[in-house]
């Protein structure tokens, strides 16, 4: 019955956007059309690319917003209009690659760069050729190559307190907040930048992966951005009714599959994992090091939980050491400093900017 419904929604929602788009296109009854490229990963000799085409004025803003305002932008987020078979031109790396989008406005490109990218962050000019101009500039990853690891992290109550695994009292963090009002978890920020940053410089590269929707990668990437958390790729998953998105869709698959395809982008890096104890992490990173123990150097995982769940990551955590890597159950930021500068991942000095941090931002 649940697929039968689901499919009766799939199609409806398919012939209601298409007709939209006909006419839109057929009158120009466009509000405004833009790109919104996501941060990309690469190597010097290779990148990938996603973004979206989207036809939503004024959801861009980003400040002091009252509750009211911050719910009117986030809806407005969920409801926007995606540009199917919007024609995408993209130059990277001495490349012009051509794509469209699909019918929820994705393009996702894989390219092959005819000269070698720049290392740390690097550019690629995203231009929407039709039905509108637009054009955008998506920043790309390219690790050093003195990289030692790389670094995996969940964002949901890792990162920003979301409550997740009390799903009312996500949707309403969700819905009455914007980025400046998204609450980090004291210290995370320095955490992240000592992993990070070392000698100064962006040397291992950061990648974030959540099950929460694309539609508030403007609200991640924002509350980021303002809270000094170090930029880096977020891997989020599509919203709607399709079989394999919202309905049928699993948090432990989409990490896993995301944290498999950077291991095998990267393969001279080694991963650092980092979680909470509140949903899958501790199992997901289990299966990563069941199946690559050689490819990670630590887990770290914030203990949010007591009794049987407890219990239960205990026996994770013994069954990964084991396997010969070091996993750690924090209490929380400083404790997954402590942790850090323990495995050599950071210096000593970073614990205690960590601590300071933390003592401020509560």
């Amino acid at each position: 019955m649940l697929d039968a419904l689901t499919s009766i929604l799939v199609r409806a929602e398919r012939v209601v956007d298409r007709s939209l788009s006909a006419v839109r296109r057929r009158y120009g009854l466009w509000d405004d059309v833009h790109v919104l490229p996501y941060h990309g990963y690469g190597r010097p000799d290779r990148v990938r690319l996603l973004g979206r085409v989207l036809d939503d004025r004024e959801v861009e803003h980003e400040g002091a917003l009252t509750r009211l305002e911050s719910a009117r932008l986030t809806a407005r987020r969920f409801l926007s209009d995606e540009v199917p078979g919007a024609r995408v031109t993209v130059q990277v790396g001495g490349q012009t690659v051509r794509t469209e989008t699909d019918e929820d406005g994705y393009y996702s490109l894989d390219v092959e760069t005819a000269a070698p990218l720049a290392r740390g962050w690097a550019e690629a000019t995203v231009t929407v050729e039709e039905p509108q101009h637009a054009e955008a500039t998506a920043r790309v990853v390219v690790p050093p190559a003195d990289a030692r690891f790389m670094v995996v992290s969940d964002v949901d109550d890792t990162v920003i307190r979301t409550g997740a695994t009390n799903k009312l009292r996500f949707a309403r963090v969700v819905l009455l907040n914007n980025a400046t009002t998204r609450e980090v978890f004291p210290g995370v920020g320095a955490l992240y930048r000592a992993l990070v940053d070392e000698g100064g410089a962006a040397t291992n590269p950061i990648f974030y992966v959540s099950s929460s929707p694309w539609n508030l990668y403007r609200q991640f990437a924002g509350a980021f951005e303002h809270r000094g958390v170090p930029p880096g790729p977020l891997f989020l998953k599509d919203f709607g009714v399709d079989p394999g998105k919202l309905i049928k869709s699993g948090h432990h698959a989409h990490k896993l599959d995301q944290i498999h395809t950077l291991l095998d982008f990267y393969p001279d890096l080694r991963v650092v994992l980092v979680g909470d104890s509140g949903q899958e992490d501790a199992e997901i990173y289990q299966q990563v090091v069941a199946r690559r123990p050689a490819r990670v150097a630590a887990v770290l995982v914030r203990d949010v939980t007591n009794g049987a769940r407890d219990r239960a990551v205990g026996h994770i955590v013994r069954d990964v050491e084991m396997r010969g890597v070091p996993m750690r159950l924090v209490r929380d930021t400083v404790g997954a400093a402590e942790a850090a500068a323990e495995l050599g991942l950071i210096d000593a000095d970073d614990v205690d900017r960590v601590r300071r941090a933390a003592s401020a931002e509560r």
